[in-house]
């Protein structure tokens, strides 16, 4: 299975660790208040499991991020990737004042979706995409402030927000 559009996963490990590299770079260097992309890491005792997004353009007025993960395989199964999406969920709506969160999921990636059902996403239609020079439908999905607010199932601690406001947009 290929959960992302872009097949980074059949890259040999030095290309693809060049190409994370230059992707996060890029994402930092690019950052703008009207348009940012924050990626963070998940660690499990002491190791890196897995990585969480969080993006957005034009919040200020649109109040609308997008989110996105990878988890490593042997991490699967174990509620990880639901509180790695929970706390930037948190982030969003308690933190940034977020209306709505949207991400979206391979349709073969049943993993994926169970953990945005469990959050509360509803489906929010479809796209098609080419991957692996084949077709595949991406199911869209958004969750509502309301929404988060009837399924929060993981405490999240945020510090230090306030001082990073303008970086988002927020002032």
């Amino acid at each position: 299975m290929q959960p992302f559009t872009v097949a980074w996963t059949d890259a040999t490990p030095e290309q693809r660790a060049r190409s994370v590299l230059q992707y996060h770079w890029r994402r930092w260097g690019e950052w703008q208040p009207e348009n940012w992309e924050l990626n963070l890491v998940a660690v499990r005792d002491g190791v890196v499991v897995g990585t969480q997004g969080i993006g957005a353009r034009d919040f200020p007025v649109r109040r609308e991020v997008s989110t996105g993960s990878w988890l490593g395989r042997t991490h699967h199964g174990q509620g990880l990737g639901t509180e790695m999406r929970a706390a930037v969920l948190h982030l969003a709506f308690a933190g940034l004042g977020a209306q709505h969160a949207v991400s979206g999921a391979y349709a073969d990636n049943a993993a994926s979706l169970a953990v945005s059902r469990k959050l509360g996403y509803r489906e929010d239609g479809i796209e098609r995409h080419a991957v692996r020079a084949e077709p595949a439908v991406l199911r869209r999905l958004r969750l509502t402030a309301e929404q988060w607010q009837r399924h929060q199932p993981v405490p999240v601690e945020m510090e230090g927000l306030p001082d990073c406001l303008p970086w988002f947009g927020l002032v």
